[in-house]
């Protein structure tokens, strides 16, 4: 293997790549593993496909958790944006978190795939396309690690063949969380215009008549998932004091004993992106944790007609102050936190910087309270206990960098999950029917029928009541079927050893019956 390569030749498909850089390259078998010796400056591989029958060939790249499509509709789905010149780009850390792209046609392909790297440092994967016959997947990145292969198969085969590269090369893998629950109902007590229904008299407590009807339909060992909950919602982040409206941390912590009593769990909601402008101005120790632009200028974002800064988490002020935050939550009893770095745009951060580091020391420090960990905002190796699966909303901004949803072909997470094996996911009801591997572990959302923000309103105790009956239901629908599967299974087992059994009495008896011959001494 050389800079430049012609990796993968058939009748339908002609892959290579190029490399500008540095590179040292080893061979272990079918692998090539070649590292980038590029330092602090950045590396181009160009990874050029030439489609020769349209029907055949296809692509699967790490947009979100999973793109997969037909190369050459590539070029259709850029010809919809208004950015097509410059094609469509994917950035670390919101959703190119595992760099691998596979392309291939009926007989086989290559996978070009980066170690996840448990620095996080930034990458970033560009999809151009002059026509249907031409194919460009550009990666800019710094100092990596990289595996290319060649397999053997359809899409299937190759997601088998990564599973064994993991096993075979020192792949970072993450210890394998213990499950948490099957459903997750969210409530909001205060809106992010600071309007809340909730009556005076309850304040807190009504998070006890919610558990109620979830230990009612759903059983035990259940989450109810708390935002809205605070002094500061949406006003003066990071200030998550319980809210004196809703009767304070005392009442809040007699609600959580509620809940406990019920049988279920209680998460809070934790923003680990912005804080509030003026806040920020008057702490000297958070002003340093500001994230700065490619110019050094301080990243501000505007949300509900508030003013933010957004917040470095590599930053160590940044994390003390969540976790304080944190740990106020945990004394009162909180069993779990989402940490949420979901944001309007996704961050230009320079090439090659150190970025995921800081979100997973600020989740295993969370975790070291005692409690588990629900990560929201791009996903990663994080260690986090569970993880939720990307918009399907369309979202990209005026650079051609997704944010979320698919353009150029249909979702597909089954590549995340194979690149990090034994995550959890949250996943909305409405998005049940995706793919996914036999051994994923889901978490349902049961979210809000009516979209939006799951706010409590005088109509909040009727609507869960209807959306729990009908999980419930779903649930024991889904159970039953598989009981039955089981039996039918264990029955063709039975069928097929009464089978066996037949065959080999039938042979004893025609043995039995067999004429002597006698034989000469």
């Amino acid at each position: 293997m050389s800079s430049e390569s012609v990796i993968y030749h058939s009748d339908d498909l002609l892959c290579r790549l190029h490399i500008d850089g540095a590179m040292e390259v080893t061979k272990s078998g079918p692998l090539y593993v070649f590292r980038i010796l590029s330092g602090s400056q950045v590396c181009l591989m160009k990874l050029d496909a030439e489609v020769k029958n349209s029907e055949n060939c296809w692509f699967w790249w790490p947009n979100q958790e999973g793109e997969r499509g037909q190369l050459s509709e590539i070029h259709k789905g850029l010809e919809s944006l208004e950015n097509k010149t410059r094609g469509l780009s994917i950035i670390y850390p919101v959703s190119a978190s595992c760099r691998t792209i596979i392309m291939g046609d009926d007989k086989g392909g290559i996978i070009l795939s980066a170690m996840p790297d448990e620095k996080g440092r930034i990458s970033q994967i560009t999809v151009k396309s002059k026509n249907s016959e031409r194919v460009e997947f550009l990666v800019k990145t710094g100092r990596s690690c990289w595996i290319l292969t060649q397999y053997q198969g359809g899409r299937e085969e190759a997601l088998k063949w990564m599973s064994k590269i993991i096993d075979k090369v020192k792949w970072p893998v993450l210890d394998i969380p213990e499950p948490s629950g099957r459903f997750l109902l969210q409530v909001g007590l205060i809106g992010p215009d600071y309007d809340c229904m909730v009556p005076v008299e309850k304040g807190f407590l009504v998070l006890e008549d919610i558990a109620a009807v979830m230990k009612k339909h759903l059983g035990k060992n259940n989450w109810l998932h708390v935002f809205g909950y605070a002094h500061g919602h949406d006003l003066l982040y990071p200030d998550y004091r319980p809210s004196g409206f809703l009767g304070g941390p005392e009442r809040l912590k007699d609600a959580i004993r509620a809940v406990h009593r019920k049988g279920q769990k209680v998460s809070f909601y934790l923003n680990l992106r912005i804080a509030d402008k003026s806040l920020v101005e008057n702490d000297f120790e958070l002003q340093n944790s500001v994230f700065l632009d490619s110019l050094g200028k301080q990243v501000e974002e505007r949300a509900h007609d508030r003013d933010f800064y957004v917040m470095n988490p590599d930053c160590e002020s940044w994390q003390n102050r969540i976790v304080q935050e944190a740990r106020r939550l945990v004394e009162l009893g909180a069993d779990g936190l989402e940490l949420n770095y979901r944001g309007q745009k996704a961050l230009m951060v320079p090439l090659g910087e150190q970025w995921g580091d800081g979100i997973r020391k600020i989740i295993t420090r969370i975790r070291d309270l005692g409690v588990k960990v629900w990560y929201r905002g791009g996903t990663d190796i994080y260690p986090a206990d569970w993880l939720e699966l990307s918009k399907e909303e369309l979202l990209l901004d005026e650079e051609g960098e997704m944010f979320s949803g698919c353009v150029i072909g249909e979702f597909d997470p089954r590549l995340y999950m194979t690149l990090v094996p034994g995550r959890p996911y949250l996943l909305p009801l409405s998005r049940s029917e995706i793919l996914k591997l036999d051994d994923t572990v889901i978490m349902k959302d049961l979210e809000n029928i009516m979209g939006g923000l799951f706010i409590y309103n005088e109509e909040y105790m009727e609507r869960i009541d209807m959306i729990l009956q009908r999980a419930a239901e779903e649930q024991a629908a889904v159970e039953e079927a598989a009981v039955k599967e089981e039996l039918a299974t264990a029955r063709a087992v039975v069928d097929e050893i009464d089978s066996a059994a037949e065959k080999d009495e039938s042979s004893d008896l025609s043995d039995e019956n067999a004429t002597i011959e006698p034989t000469e001494s």
